[in-house]
């Protein structure tokens, strides 16, 4: 095979991983926030882990930023958005997560 095909078959390979990779850091956060919005419980949530997590997303963003790489940028911003969420949700009180629940079901208590 050429040289030039190998390379290109390798960025392929490559972008595919980096895709996948993007795609669950996005995501990793959400079944947790909707575990929270559905069990109506944050006893098992860490504040501390989720802000160090939302701290570093965010410095994952600000490096996008100053390398105008908007891959970087936008997957690490939705990952920040639902790490920012999740830990919302832990450190407001109990009774708002259970009216978020109860809207989201349309439960009138």
């Amino acid at each position: 095979m050429p040289a030039k095909l190998l390379i290109f078959m390798a960025m392929d390979w490559m972008q595919i991983t980096g895709y996948a990779a993007a795609f669950f850091t996005m995501v990793c956060n959400v079944p947790q926030a909707l575990r929270i919005i559905r069990t109506k419980d944050t006893k098992s949530v860490s504040a501390v882990t989720y802000s160090l997590l939302l701290t570093g997303l965010l410095l994952w963003v600000t490096y996008g930023c100053m390398r105008n790489d908007w891959p970087i940028i936008i997957c690490n911003a939705f990952s920040a958005l639902f790490c920012g969420i999740v830990l919302w949700l832990k450190l407001v009180s109990r009774q708002t997560v259970i009216d978020i629940h109860n809207k989201i079901h349309n439960k009138d208590q």
